[in-house]
């Protein structure tokens, strides 16, 4: 069975090749109609297209269109004009015209060559359709989408939407770089793969969970970028259910300072903690190793001054607002109780250095830690015991580094304890604080060893800095 097309099926109607009813679709067509001849003059516009200029039909072969047009188009509109009528092509153009009230309209022009019989090219027919409001809609999100921009910029936040049904997730880009996507990375399995292996299943099970109650996201979690760098992010939006998954809309914020002083805080606590109890036991060490030849008067000064070095080195556990610290002088700082009677039994050595604030709090819990230890167990528990402190700074892998070496010598011999005390859990968990940080404990026959690795940032405006030769340290 043969399928008529419309078309076909329309011209079996007697009134089919009737100008009446060309006419009548012409006329009565909800968008603005027109035929220009060959040379561009207008030469039949429809009725919405007359009532848009106030162009009576008798006045069309006298209308000059291009007069309506903005003067600040004419530029945009006449080259796409002329190459539609110098090559006879389809034309499709944007331009603003003036409407017979006076005020402006964004017409959205379509255009087709059309010609006779015998093939002559007589002109062009179109169509206009008015695109204002959609223009003007499309213009303030365009402006409502840089406002946020501006606004999370300044606020530091990351914004984006994303879909697990449709696999889709799309992020400013602070939002990629917060989570450490390339702008390649648009799909939400992307995103979940950026994820902490040990977070993604609560980050999944959470936002399920928000999606179908209803509440607000709010979550902080780890992010993998790459190279393996690891950054805490929270994560803070509103979800909806879908019958393909979750759909949802949210922010990001870079919190790995906040949550790394968070845990140093807590690192601080129980280290005070420790120090409190061993406060009583390290005065009486102290006490035992003032000598007590001599008149009372002697030995009262010697104490007074170990117990007063002993007291501004418990002050140090925060280092004041400076951005940064002198190393020499923190370094004298917290050893000086153990230098009040043998000012030789630690020797110091390194070039001058200062430390960002969060690495000197680093530097003077370790030293303390260490000097603690070595009073109670190792080279300063007797006359003949040494400690040997050096640092220096080197490049590796095009960045500097800070090295700093505390080495025993002449103690008591020493073995690594059958269990990790909260002395050895200082040294490490201070610095796996710091990403690019690396610690080294070792129990050597003459006495223990320390090695601790800092990254030095370079300030971005800084001159670069002549490289120091490494000093030798032990």
């Amino acid at each position: 069975m043969e399928i008529c097309m419309p078309w076909k099926e329309f011209e079996k109607h007697a009134e089919a090749n009737s100008p009446q009813i060309y006419r009548t679709v012409i006329e009565g067509a909800p968008a603005m109609l027109w035929l220009g001849d060959a040379q561009g003059k207008c030469i039949f516009l429809n009725r919405m297209q007359r009532e848009f200029w106030d162009v009576a039909l008798e006045d069309i072969p006298n209308f000059d269109w291009s007069n309506s047009l903005h003067p600040e188009d004419v530029a945009q509109l006449a080259e796409p004009f002329r190459k539609a009528m110098e090559t006879q092509t389809e034309m499709q153009v944007e331009a603003r015209y003036r409407r017979a009230d006076g005020v402006y309209r964004i017409l959205r022009t379509v255009a087709e060559p059309r010609f006779s019989e015998t093939d002559e090219f007589l002109g062009m027919v179109g169509v206009n359709t008015d695109v204002t409001e959609q223009r003007e809609s499309e213009d303030k999100l365009r402006r409502a989408m840089e406002s946020l921009t501006l606004a999370t910029n300044a606020s530091r936040l990351g914004w984006g939407v994303w879909d697990t049904g449709a696999d889709i997730a799309e992020w400013d880009p602070r939002g990629r770089e917060i989570l450490g996507l390339t702008p390649h990375e648009t799909t939400a399995e992307a995103w979940r793969r950026h994820i902490h292996p040990e977070d993604r299943a609560a980050v999944c099970s959470e936002l399920e969970a928000c999606a179908e109650s209803g509440r607000t996201f709010d979550l902080v979690f780890r992010v993998l970028h790459p190279g393996g760098k690891v950054m805490r992010v929270q994560g803070t939006g509103v979800l909806q259910k879908t019958p393909e998954g979750v759909r949802g809309t949210g922010l990001v914020r870079d919190v790995t300072d906040q949550a790394r002083e968070e845990e140093f805080q807590q690192l601080v606590i129980q280290e005070l903690n420790h120090r409190i109890k061993n406060l009583l036991g390290l005065v009486n060490s102290l006490v035992s190793q003032t000598s007590a030849t001599g008149d009372a008067a002697s030995y009262k000064t010697t104490l007074q001054g170990r117990l007063r070095a002993l007291a501004t080195t418990v002050g140090m556990s925060a280092y004041g607002s400076s951005s940064s610290t002198n190393l020499q002088g923190l370094v004298e700082a917290v050893l000086k109780p153990y230098l009040v009677d043998r000012p030789d039994c630690i020797r110091i050595s390194g070039p001058p250095s200062r430390l960002p604030e969060r690495y000197a709090r680093i530097v003077g819990l370790v030293l303390h830690e260490l000097a603690t230890n070595a009073v109670k167990y190792g080279a300063l528990s007797c006359v003949e015991g040494r400690v040997e402190l050096g640092w220096n700074r080197a490049s590796e892998n095009g960045s500097d580094r800070l090295q700093i070496v505390w080495w025993e010598t002449g103690g008591p011999a020493v073995k690594p304890a059958s269990r990790k005390g909260f002395g050895s859990r200082l040294l490490e968990d201070l610095v796996a604080m710091e990403t690019g940080a690396r610690s080294e404990l070792s129990f050597d026959r003459t006495g223990i060893r320390y090695r601790l690795e800092l990254p030095i940032e370079q300030p971005s405006s800084a001159p670069a800095r002549e490289k120091i030769a490494e000093q030798q340290v032990p």
